[in-house]
């Protein structure tokens, strides 16, 4: 069993309202493909000569596959944008507006995923899945989450050396300031995204929402408390270190999170893979809220040996 095999079997459209008017903002569509949200920015950014906060997106979408979603961009002409010429990269302009795109803005995603190498048919139900955040959240070297921890440990030293940062005469809290503010919150993010993992997988069909943690959380259920608390005594952690005085920009107060995912508009279409001869492959079709991983919707209805 296979996904990703080439980018156009994970592909994704952003559902997201706009706003159109005249102003300061022009709206475009992104479609790219094996390129992340940020490089693919980055690079345009680059090639604008212009700051990555000239740029505005709703949601990280993933390298390995062909994604569709908007961008904002803060007085540059459509025309300098349009006329950019980046490998697998595409901007089409959707119109003006007043208003900046901020992360988490958007509603949620449509995917079109396809599942191969498959020996057999297997009969796909929809059942209640849960929340989890996948892989992708925790990195290539899945240790976004360890990072994460240094720095809430105050441990910028061991931060940095995780990941590879150059530092400035041992002053390790301003190699860290130095970083992408998103890039910077997304390493706490991964850390209180591991606890949350752990916690739902030891909670039952009783809860709708459960924290994700951080030193505002005020905890409604006992049984939640005690694992989150365990959790984070093991790891030597209580909630006021959530805030962190010397990363101010990297301080959380938490939030909270569905415990099952909102999967709608599932379809499977099954066929022979052309890529694996003998094998079947299945097109899976469906829409998820934002924030929810369609790869823990196919390990969920497929079995987790992807």
């Amino acid at each position: 069993m296979k996904i990703k095999q080439i980018p156009e079997d994970f592909i994704v459209k952003e559902r997201i309202k706009l706003r159109f008017s005249k102003g300061n903002y022009s709206y475009f569509k992104l479609i790219k493909k094996d390129w992340n949200t940020s490089d693919a920015i980055k690079m345009i950014a680059e090639r604008l000569r212009v700051d990555f906060s000239f740029f505005g997106y709703a949601g990280n979408k993933d390298r390995k596959g062909v994604t569709e979603q908007v961008i904002s961009v803060y007085k540059i002409p459509k025309e300098r944008v349009e006329n950019l010429n980046i490998r697998d990269i595409k901007l089409e302009f959707l119109g003006y507006g007043q208003e900046r795109i901020h992360l988490g803005e958007l509603e949620g995603n449509d995917f079109i995923v396809t599942v191969r190498d498959l020996n057999k048919k297997v009969k796909i139900k929809k059942t209640k899945i849960k929340n989890y955040y996948d892989e992708q959240r925790f990195g290539i070297k899945k240790n976004n989450n360890q990072v994460g921890l240094a720095i809430l440990k105050k441990d910028f030293r061991k931060a940095c050396e995780l990941i590879d940062l150059e530092v400035n005469d041992n002053n390790y809290a301003n190699a860290l300031r130095k970083l992408n503010k998103k890039m910077l919150r997304f390493y706490i993010h991964a850390y209180q995204s591991h606890l949350f993992n752990q916690v739902l997988d030891k909670i039952n069909k009783n809860y709708k929402k459960i924290p994700i943690i951080g030193f505002l959380t005020k905890f409604k259920d006992k049984t939640v408390e005690r694992l989150y608390l365990r959790l984070l005594k093991n790891d030597g952690l209580i909630l006021r270190d959530f805030i962190i005085p010397a990363l101010k920009e990297a301080g959380s107060e938490g939030g909270e999170r569905e415990v099952y995912l909102h999967l709608t508009k599932l379809k499977v279409k099954w066929d022979n893979d052309e890529l694996n001869e003998g094998k079947l492959k299945a097109v899976v079709s469906f829409n998820l809220n934002k924030g929810e991983y369609a790869t823990v919707v196919i390990k969920s209805l497929f079995g987790k040996g992807i």
